[in-house]
């Protein structure tokens, strides 16, 4: 009797529990966890580097950049719409191929297109 109960009462709704606080955690785990992580701080620092045109530096940003969101991507995939991670995607692909053009312009369109994507991701 007890075990019949654990799996037609108690099993379920602890999986629904369990699934809905998944779904909803896209915002805290958008945050970095450590220094490997640092996606919006690093786009921060490239509009930075391209406003002074340091290109240099701006490519090794955006490697850096894109190596914080395949950390991040592990995290969110569950709790975060797959369309919202292609975006970002698209987004940080476009702007490395602006710095490898050293186009100042369109990086930025592609940065300030992240901010809105990188703000609303999660919620």
């Amino acid at each position: 009797m007890k075990t019949r109960f654990w799996l037609l009462y108690v099993l379920p709704i602890f999986l629904l529990v369990l699934f809905v606080a998944i779904m909803a955690t896209g915002s805290f785990l958008k945050k970095p966890f450590g220094t490997q992580d640092r996606l919006l701080e690093s786009v921060q620092t490239l509009e930075k580097q391209v406003e002074k045109k340091q290109w240099t530096e701006a490519k090794s940003q955006i490697e850096y950049a894109l190596q914080a969101w395949d950390r991040i991507v592990n995290r969110i995939q569950f709790s975060v719409e797959r369309e919202t991670i292609y975006d970002i995607l698209g987004t940080l692909a476009r702007i490395r191929g602006g710095v490898a053009a050293k186009d100042d312009q369109a990086i930025k369109e592609e940065i300030y297109y992240f901010y809105v994507l990188w703000e609303n991701l999660g919620d």
